[in-house]
């Protein structure tokens, strides 16, 4: 018999990119095992991507197009939305019609439907449910940093001494980042948690900072107004990579002593000094 080659691809459940070797092992069953040659997860998997064989069998899954309920060809499918396309964009003009795609596909498959959209069609009503979980995020690093990507690598997990999250239940939400920022925490690396909310991430952290909702401008402030206060801020750095407003340090510096932000966020001011 001859020996199966194991398939490699991307896990599409989230951000982190995960690879998987997929192994067909009959007509609908397929193994999953994590790819220990791929620089996001090196072999390590979640429990959701572990599963992702089994999606493969499952019942009630759409095989095949239809239309009113009932199964249709193809052909018979295609044509009815192209019709359907043509008649609207016909009589209402291309802005009538509009897609929105799934969260887990590929970036070419973006790629192309947002060329049957916006360059063909001639359309910009292409939306995905990756917007509603990214389009912040998107538009902090734009503003922040200039461009909308993460500016970091996952190399740098490896060599960090602190961590800080903000917001966020990294344990269940990106399990395998986690479980680098772990394996670095037993080295001697530092975790600290922003989060209102007591998650299995903030009971693993070495600080919880349980700050009240709505008061993380005033905690960032405050501790980059100490930060410049104990003179641990690079000012040489700023001027050459930081657009900084004029007088923002000054202005900065009224109200946002540890304190005032402490009350502000309802902690104790010896955990902000921390």
């Amino acid at each position: 018999m001859a020996r199966m080659i194991p398939i490699r691809t991307t896990c599409a459940y989230c951000g982190v990119g995960c690879g998987i070797r997929a192994n067909v092992t009959g007509e609908r069953t397929v193994e999953i095992a994590g790819d220990p040659d791929h620089p996001a997860n090196h072999g390590k998997l979640c429990s959701k991507g572990t599963h992702l064989g089994e999606t493969v069998g499952l019942e009630g899954r759409l095989l095949h197009p239809m239309i009113g309920e009932k199964r249709a060809s193809w052909d018979k499918a295609l044509d009815l939305v192209a019709r359907k396309f043509k008649e609207s964009i016909a009589r209402y003009g291309p802005n009538s019609v509009a897609f929105y795609v799934s969260g887990q596909l590929l970036t070419e498959d973006y790629y192309v439907a947002n060329k049957l959209m916006k360059g063909f069609i001639g359309t910009a009503n292409i939306d995905t449910n990756s917007r509603l979980c990214m389009s912040s995020a998107v538009a902090g690093h734009m503003r922040a940093f200039g461009e909308d990507v993460v500016p970091a690598t996952y190399d740098d997990l490896d060599a960090a001494d602190l961590f800080v999250l903000v917001g966020s239940n990294t344990a269940w939400c990106h399990p395998v980042v986690y479980q680098r920022i772990a394996r670095r925490c037993e080295a001697g690396a530092k975790l600290v948690v922003i989060d209102p909310r007591r998650t299995e991430t903030a009971e693993e952290a070495d600080l919880h900072l349980a700050i009240r909702p709505g008061s993380d401008v005033a905690l960032m402030n405050g501790l980059l107004a100490h930060c410049r206060e104990a003179g641990v801020v690079d000012e040489d750095y700023l001027a050459a990579h930081v657009a900084v407003p004029k007088d923002f340090w000054n202005q900065l510096g009224e109200g946002n002593d540890l304190w005032s932000v402490a009350r502000i966020c309802d902690v104790s001011a010896a955990d902000l000094r921390a």
